[in-house]
């Protein structure tokens, strides 16, 4: 200003408004600059709800100007379905003066929408009165996604478990804290709410399997590493579910002890193996039976002749007693063999009776070679008739079996009355049939019966174990079944295989008894 010029208060005035002016832009600056300088998008409004300032990231997440944001409620700013329940948040936080949290979709520059998380709060001057509101938007969209998926593999894992019949719990050792599925929950029939403890769990154990939970209890927490368990639950209706558990061992960062396990109830399946069972028994019975046909004439025979001989004997031994003076050495001799014949009538009867009754399976202690030798002898007459020449090999240090001795004699009889009536049509050559036993490769104990029949086709050599499928024109199709069944319910194995030379060899191995 010219210093010969007198200043008047209006130029004073002025000059207090310009400096006001531009401090008052300096202000805005240094406040524009701060909010740019956050590092996620920012909106300022006014104690009514106006748009005062956004910083750079917010224009560039929306790809809007200052101007088109400021109408932010009537554009695409914020997803349709989140639009209203966004103004109601910060309408009532403006009402109340109070910070605000929402959960909204916000529309990016090109098109996509992603979640953030809106956090609103005022600015006041030093009387409390409202200046300014700030909003800030932290994007979540990728935790939201990463909850979303959580949320969707919980959901399936639980669906699984529940198709399944598997629970899943896990077991920190050091603190006994117990963490069960929704479907564990279900199959032991636990209210979801309840706490599970060990004594808990114990409670549903059936008493005669509580001695191994506690045994299992012990061993995991001497450190035991996997474990597997099967056991049963007795439900307060007081039926029976049937267990099986697998558990694995982990330790966490701090070296604790923790196992993760897998429960599956396994009763449906326990069922239908029970029932399967039954099954089993009822057809192996009936192909039994329809061999008493086909033995009826063996049976005969084999009665017969110590019928014979008893009544021969007895006559003898009378006519030794009533000679004068009696032959009382020669009438005993006599009867020590009526005595004979006696018990061997009766030993075929047994046999029979054992044969072709209707029992449950029995399992014992089993030598495989005895067993063959019964059945030879049963069949010895049928196969003499047929004009059939065994040769037995059993030696006598082949291991004991473990299982059903009537069902295994089955199988036998039914593979020599295969090799018999494979021979029947041969004619120029003796109708040799080789019966042994030996000790298996797989530890196992081995029964072959070979013939010098006329053998199978490829095809009929495939379908031989098929249920019906005979190539006999009398036969039923049911025995070659019926005896791999019996073979694979003792864990064994039944297979035919063909000769080098005419004919095939049935053979079957079954595990030899382990004695404890």
């Amino acid at each position: 200003m010219n210093p010969g010029v007198k200043r008047t208060a209006s130029d004073d005035l002025v000059e207090r408004l310009t400096r006001a002016e531009e401090a008052l832009r300096a202000r805005e600056l240094s406040f524009q600059l701060i909010v740019d300088s956050i590092p996620v998008p920012v909106a300022v409004t006014t104690p009514t709800g106006e748009v005062e300032a956004v910083n750079q990231l917010t224009l560039e997440y929306f790809g809007k100007t200052f101007e088109q944001l400021r109408g932010w409620k009537a554009s695409d700013v914020v997803h349709p379905d989140d639009l209203q329940h966004t103004i109601a948040t910060q309408q009532t936080a403006h009402e109340t003066g109070t910070a605000y949290n929402v959960e909204s979709r916000h529309r990016r520059a090109d098109g996509v929408y992603r979640w953030f998380n809106v956090r609103g709060f005022p600015l006041r001057d030093n009387e409390g009165c409202i200046l300014r509101w700030f909003h800030l938007l932290i994007d979540i969209d990728d935790r939201k996604r990463a909850q979303e998926e959580a949320r969707r593999s919980e959901a399936f894992l639980a669906e699984a478990q529940r198709l399944t019949s598997v629970g899943s719990f896990s077991w920190r050792v050091a603190t006994d804290e117990i963490t069960w599925s929704e479907e564990l929950y279900r199959i032991y029939e636990f209210d979801p709410e309840s706490k599970i403890t060990l004594e808990v769990i114990r409670t549903r154990v059936h008493p005669e399997d509580l001695s191994l939970y506690e045994k299992m209890v012990e061993q995991a927490r001497n450190g035991s590493e996997d474990f597997e368990w099967h056991y049963r639950l007795l439900m307060p209706d007081q039926s029976i579910k049937y267990m099986h558990a697998v558990a694995q061992a982990t330790r966490d960062p701090n070296g604790q002890l923790e196992y993760i396990a897998a429960v599956r109830d396994v009763t449906a399946r326990r069922l239908s193996d029970e029932a399967l069972d039954k099954a089993r028994s009822e057809l192996a019975h009936v192909a039994r039976v329809m061999s008493l046909g086909a033995l009826t004439a063996s049976i005969a025979h084999e009665v017969n002749q110590p019928l014979s001989g008893i009544i021969t004997n007895a006559s003898t031994c009378m006519k030794m007693l009533d000679a004068n003076p009696p032959n009382i050495d020669g009438a005993r001799e006599t009867a020590k063999r009526t005595i004979r014949d006696g018990r061997r009538a009766a030993d075929v009867i047994t046999r029979l009776r054992a044969l072709f009754s209707k029992k449950e399976a029995a399992t014992e202690l089993v030598d495989l070679n005895e067993a063959t030798r019964e059945v030879i002898a049963l069949s010895r007459s049928e196969l003499e008739r047929n004009r059939v020449i065994v040769r037995p090999t059993l030696p006598d240090n082949l291991p004991l079996v473990k299982g059903d001795r009537v069902q295994l004699q089955q199988v036998i009889l039914n593979l020599l009355r295969n090799a018999s009536d494979a021979m029947s049509s041969v004619y120029n050559r003796p109708r040799m049939l080789l019966i042994w036993t030996e000790q298996g490769a797989d530890a196992g104990v081995q029964l072959s019966v070979q013939d010098i029949g006329r053998g199978f086709g490829t095809e009929s050599l495939n379908r031989l174990f098929e249920a019906f499928y005979t190539t006999k024109a009398d036969g039923m199709g049911i025995g070659l079944a019926v005896s791999r069944s019996i073979i694979e319910s003792h864990h064994g194995r039944l297979w035919a295989t063909p000769n080098k030379g005419p004919g095939v060899t049935f053979s079957f191995s079954i595990p030899c008894a382990v004695e404890r």
